[in-house]
């Protein structure tokens, strides 16, 4: 029947203020009716989106309403007027719902991208259609009064807002099927914001008796929201996969659009003296954008390939570290349950405990990755207990294998300190293992106290390292000078790590060139963790 009433309205314009009239009132009513009951059974979040429809419609009934009944009272209204508090709250909250709607399956840094090349399409597509009926506009803006040219300015940027919430719902990733709810809802959006535009453009100024609202379009805007209210509680079912990327058609035409506004703008602009200081300080503007534009692009194409190349590197590193002792415990494993006889008890015990340490190894890996996966590791949960210093140092020792190389301890006195036993064994056990994979044949562990400090030093006299790689090294995945040794195998997350532990205890981690050794020196430190004995009170002298 709607859409029916648009067809007679346009076609007989006479009627088309009688048929719009009651059309949308019957429209929004009913419409309102089902968007309130049809969605209770919904989960929250999108019950609210659709109750925020449900005010907004509810408005324009009631503004429509209030409107004809004042007109057939013979009340002169102006276009623009303080009645228009209705139509502005239904905008304010059909936003509210675009953009709750939106972000139902997106959330983080993703919604925030989706939202920039949204604004970019939406102020475009705004603009483009500005500069269709400007001149217009603005010659009806000088019989107006101020106050009714603020409150029709309100207008185009509520619209702006919402073709940025309807150019979301298309652009962003869902995990969901196909909606066909949002597309008769964007549909229906579209079709409000051109009817507005239209009405806007037949000028300000007038009463409300003389104007001419695009009754055609407002019908059909509200034939759709009622389509859209009759099918709201028929939720699209989840995906069973992971959703593919996004098309590369849905995140370049935002950008077409914005590349179409400079054509029009040279076109409009080609007529005047490219000397004019406004033309050229403003051409300069938009190429600088255009400029900027590609190199954004450029960017992103580059960063990509960076991450697919990182990523490549990545999995081989992690491939070569877990292969190389799984290959050691298979091969012990396998020759103990084929042919235990034939291995006397020591050697058994030897193959035993170097698959234990094989495995210990892996462990250690595993426990570096996750830690990593688990996102920010400046702020590492800590267990924080009271435990002996050399406790910590001696079972990092006995758990390291030197190579060959030779391990020294120069340990101070023993002392009692409160941390995380397991954080801070993992990075001391980080720092020997990179001494002795990285440096020479010789590293010595130092600890000592200052204040209330605990300091962790490893000293060894290989090379050290170059002062390019001085302070990338404490990056993930990076490993300075050897970044490109395939004989020597790594992650490059080790120092990352201990760094991450240091922090996480208030410390820092940090490099010098070693006065002992003349090699690298690592050091950590761990502040105000040293258990200082009270006293026992003085007897008081007889």
């Amino acid at each position: 029947m709607l859409i029916a009433g648009a067809l007679i309205a346009s076609t007989v314009p006479e009627t088309a203020p009688y048929i719009g009239y009651f059309g949308l009132i019957a429209g929004v009513s009913t419409a309102a009716v089902l968007f309130w009951t049809r969605s209770s059974g919904l989960p929250l979040r999108e019950r609210t989106a659709w109750r925020f429809v449900t005010l907004a419609i509810s408005l324009i009934g009631a503004g429509v309403l209030v409107v004809g009944g004042l007109t057939e009272a013979g009340v002169e209204l102006p276009k623009f007027g303080p009645l228009d508090a209705f139509f502005l709250g239904a905008y304010m909250a059909m936003i509210a719902a675009l953009f709750q709607l939106a972000r139902l399956d997106s959330g983080g840094r993703e919604w925030v991208l989706t939202l920039i090349d949204a604004a970019v399409a939406a102020i475009a597509l705004s603009a483009l259609v500005w500069n269709a009926f400007a001149h217009d506009l603005l010659d009806s803006f000088a019989g107006a009064p101020w106050w009714q040219g603020v409150i029709a300015a309100i207008y185009p940027i509520l619209d702006i807002a919402a073709v940025t919430g309807l150019l979301i719902l298309v652009m962003r990733r869902s995990n969901y099927h196909f909606d066909v709810r949002l597309v008769f809802f964007a549909l229906g959006g579209c079709a409000q914001v051109l009817a507005d535009f239209v009405f806007l453009h037949r000028s300000v100024g007038s009463a409300f008796s003389n104007a001419e609202p695009a009754w055609s379009v407002n019908l059909v805007a509200t034939a759709f929201l009622l389509i859209t209210a009759s099918i709201v509680d028929q939720v699209p079912r989840k995906r069973e996969f992971p959703e593919a990327p996004t098309p590369i058609w849905a995140l370049m035409w935002p950008y077409l659009l914005a590349v179409s506004l400079v054509v029009v703008h040279f076109r409009n602009y080609r007529d005047l003296d490219p000397a004019a200081d406004e033309v050229l300080l403003l051409d300069a503007v938009i190429l600088i954008g255009v400029v900027i534009l590609f190199r954004q692009v450029y960017v992103i194409l580059r960063d990509r390939n960076r991450v697919d190349r990182k990523r490549a590197e990545l999995v081989a590193s992690v491939s070569h570290e877990l292969r190389t002792p799984l290959t050691a415990m298979v091969g012990f494993l396998a020759l103990l349950d084929e042919h235990p006889e034939e291995f006397p008890v020591d050697a058994r015990r030897e193959m035993i405990s170097e698959a234990a340490d094989q495995a210990r190894h892996m462990s250690r890996l595993v426990g570096d990755l996750l830690m990593l996966a688990k996102g920010e590791t400046s702020r590492l949960s800590l267990e924080l207990r009271e435990v002996w210093a050399m406790a910590i140092l001696y079972s990092v020792l006995q758990d390291t294998d030197p190579r060959g190389k030779r391990v020294e301890k120069d340990l101070d006195a023993e002392v009692r300190v409160v941390v995380d036993p397991d954080r801070v064994r993992q990075a001391l056990s980080n720092l020997v293992n990179n001494a002795i994979r990285y440096g020479g044949n010789r590293c010595v562990v130092v600890s000592f106290v200052e204040g209330d400090d605990l300091v962790f030093e490893v000293h060894d006299n290989g090379e050290g390292v170059p002062t390019r790689f001085e302070t990338t090294i404490w990056q993930h995945f990076e490993r300075g000078a050897h970044r490109l040794d395939a004989t020597t195998p790594g992650l490059g997350i080790g120092l990352s790590i201990v760094q991450a532990v240091a922090e996480s205890h208030g410390g820092t981690a940090r490099y010098r060139t070693s006065e002992r050794l003349g090699g690298a020196c690592f050091y950590l430190t761990l502040p105000d963790c040293v258990v200082r004995e009270v006293p026992a009170p003085m007897e008081a002298p007889t």
